[in-house]
C-alpha cells in the first residue's frame, strides 16, 4: 500500500500531531485551533472549517469516527494510517473564510514607488537620448570640437544604456508583482 500524502493547514497539523490529542470531538479541535490562532475568528466559521478538514481525514482513512451517526457525542480517533501518512503543511486561517486577495498598504506603496521610478527613468532616458543626438548634430556643425563632443556623446550613450537597464529591471519587478 502506498503512503498517503495529504495537504493540511499548519495549525491543525500541529494540534493533531500531539500524542495526547486523540479521541476528540469537533468542538475540542475547534477550541484548540482557536487557542493557537493569532487573530479572533468567528467560532462558527472555524468550526465549519475544522469539520470539513476532519471529514477529509476520515475519508482518507486517517481518522476513525466513533459514536452514533448524528450524535453530538461523536469522537474522532487517529488510525494507524494517520501515523504513516505524509503531510504537506500549508497556510491556514485564510482558508476559513476564503477572503478575497487584499493588497496591503506596504505592497501598494512599493508598487507606487516602482511606478514613479519607472516614469522618472523613462524621462531620464529620453533626455539622455536627446542629449546624445544633439552632440551628433553639434559635431556635424563644429567638426573642430570633435574630441570634446565625441567624449560627451559616448558618455550620454553610456548613460542611456544604464537607464535602459534600470527600466527593464523595474518593469520586470512590476510584472512579477502583478501576478
Amino acid at each position: 500500500m502506498s503512503i498517503i500524502s495529504i495537504k493540511i493547514c499548519t495549525r491543525l497539523h500541529t494540534i493533531l500531531q500531539d500524542e495526547s490529542f486523540n479521541n476528540f470531538r469537533v468542538s475540542q479541535l475547534r477550541d484548540a485551533y482557536l487557542a493557537i490562532s493569532p487573530t479572533n475568528k468567528d467560532s462558527v466559521d472555524v468550526r465549519k472549517y475544522v469539520y470539513r478538514q476532519i471529514l477529509r481525514l476520515v475519508k482518507k482513512g486517517l481518522l476513525l469516527k466513533k459514536g452514533a451517526k448524528n450524535s453530538k457525542k461523536v469522537t474522532y480517533q487517529k488510525s494507524d494510517l494517520f501515523y504513516e501518512a505524509s503531510y504537506i503543511t500549508e497556510g491556514d486561517a485564510a482558508k476559513v473564510n476564503k477572503p478575497k486577495v487584499i493588497v496591503d498598504a506596504s505592497t501598494n506603496f512599493a508598487f507606487q514607488q516602482l511606478e514613479k521610478r519607472l516614469k522618472e527613468s523613462e524621462v531620464d532616458l529620453l533626455t539622455s537620448i536627446g542629449e546624445s543626438e544633439e552632440y551628433m548634430r553639434l559635431y556635424q556643425s563644429f567638426p573642430e570640437m570633435k574630441a570634446h563632443l565625441e567624449s560627451q556623446y559616448l558618455q550620454a550613450r553610456e548613460n542611456s544604456s544604464k537607464l535602459l537597464g534600470q527600466i527593464k529591471a523595474i518593469k520586470s519587478v512590476l510584472a512579477h508583482q502583478q501576478k
